[in-house]
């Protein structure tokens, strides 16, 4: 896994100053719902730019855009538009968005037209909002319906590789770094997931098991905190768990220690009896014996459940102020390296300033993290050598060692740019691959058809 941090010291200087931007994912993001992520490069919170879109399923259901939320009529589009969003990128049956708005099996025999027109209806949410197709399009395909999206639109998409990205933090024994991306994650939701639909009664899989993936973050970013020494700040967020959730074990475990750790050994006694009583009544067992052994560690007061004064290991300075833009692209190569699958990103809207920064910024912290190859692509007048030196830095890529290919300035280069990187992208079957392009415009409109013939790319605009 690539999670070692880079030097405490910066390359990026205060006084350095460059244009802000937001980014605008591209299409082919198929199959990119569920992206596991560990920090690359700085592990620091990865803050996609905005692409002026946001689709929000982590609490009540909203679709924004930089003109306000858009407007969604009745639970039939509610209900429609929620299942879609937990099934990003996949084909989602006929059948099974019938059951959704008839679920006791009592379909009218209007039921195909409602579901049709509920579409269409959804359809043309989309297209007022005037939300790019690249970003987020609604279309059929057998035996049902897809909704295609970008994932840096949808905020359980962004839970979830900042949730991911925290515990691959935690695990390398970096909990500043994993309570920050954890702390992010948690920050996106607003509620219960599918709010309006879990509070009528509706309890779909899907929605039960987002839930559990925030309380199962919630407890990584506590575990974080207990080890940077911050007791009192998670006692009253694990009191919560524990109260909402009483019969699960790790909250438990992780309030017990809190509260030991911060001078409250009966009260750490009383939440071990607590969860000994509901385990007892709800399943008729007793607590696992990893708990036993801390309830009987706080009765002798143990030191060794006190923290140990030196650092797990070394941490980043985080004083320099977030990039978005830079973060972004963290989290892409943190996606090609989980998901073993290229990706392409294209920086463009200028050969300058921020394009340039970005490059420099990226590049010099992957060198010197020693984890990454990055290799420069020479793309020629014509762009003759670009396809050569593509397939050349191809040849040197492994599974086990992401490869970052930059390439240029590639509005000099003729049409023959989107059939070369296709042909890689392709080509690289199971390599942790990101390919950096930059451009002085959008690839689409550099190159009609880019978008059919690059799969997996994501644009930012400079």
């Amino acid at each position: 896994m690539l999670n070692q941090t880079m030097p405490r010291t910066s390359t990026r200087s205060p006084a350095t100053h460059r244009p802000r931007a937001a980014a605008q994912p591209g299409s082919r993001s198929a199959g990119l719902t569920r992206a596991r992520s560990g920090p690359l490069g700085e592990a620091r919170p990865a803050n996609p730019a905005d692409p002026g879109v946001s689709f929000r399923l982590l609490g009540p259901l909203e679709i924004v855009t930089a003109t306000g939320p858009l407007p969604l009529r009745g639970m039939n589009q509610r209900a429609i538009l929620t299942f879609l969003l937990l099934h990003t990128n996949q084909v989602v049956a006929t059948s099974d968005l019938m059951q959704v708005l008839w679920p006791n099996g009592d379909a009218p025999t209007t039921a195909r037209k409602v579901l049709q027109n509920t579409i269409s209806a959804l359809r043309g949410v989309l297209t007022r909002g005037a939300i790019p197709t690249h970003l987020a399009s609604l279309v059929s395909q057998a035996p049902g319906y897809m909704l295609r999206m970008a994932p840096e639109i949808l905020d359980l998409a962004r839970f979830r590789i900042l949730a991911d990205q925290g515990r691959t933090a935690l695990a390398a024994g970096q909990p500043e770094s994993a309570a920050r991306f954890l702390r992010a994650a948690l920050g996106l939701w607003r509620g219960r997931a599918g709010q309006e639909l879990a509070e009528s009664g509706i309890d779909w899989t899907q929605l039960a098991v987002a839930d559990n993936a925030r309380t199962a973050a919630l407890e990584d970013y506590c575990d974080a905190e207990l080890r940077n020494g911050r007791y009192q700040e998670v006692i009253g967020r694990l009191e919560a768990a524990t109260a909402a959730e009483p019969s699960r074990e790790r909250s438990s475990h992780l309030l017990m220690l809190a509260l030991y750790r911060a001078g409250h050994q009966a009260g750490a006694l009383r939440a071990y009896e607590r969860l000994r009583q509901q385990l007892s009544q709800d399943f008729g067992v007793q607590p696992s014996r990893e708990l036993r052994n801390l309830h009987q560690s706080i009765i002798d007061q143990d030191p060794a459940l006190l923290p140990s004064e030196e650092p797990d290991s070394p941490e980043i300075d985080f004083s320099s102020q977030s990039d978005p833009e830079l973060d972004l692209l963290f989290a892409l190569l943190s996606l090609v390296q989980r998901q073993q699958r290229p990706h392409v990103v294209t920086l463009a809207g200028g050969t300058g300033g921020g394009t340039g920064w970005l490059l420099s910024e990226l590049t010099s912290r992957l060198r010197q993290d020693g984890q990454v190859t990055v290799w420069h692509v020479r793309t020629g007048p014509d762009g003759a050598a670009l396809g050569d030196d593509l397939r050349a830095a191809l040849r040197r890529a492994t599974p086990h060692r992401p490869l970052v290919v930059v390439a240029e300035n590639l509005h000099h280069v003729g049409g023959a740019v989107p059939a070369c990187v296709g042909e890689v992208i392709r080509t690289a079957g199971r390599t942790p691959l990101l390919v950096v392009l930059t451009s002085r415009a959008e690839p689409e409109s550099l190159w009609p058809g880019w978008n059919a013939a690059v799969p997996w790319s994501t644009t930012v605009m400079v």
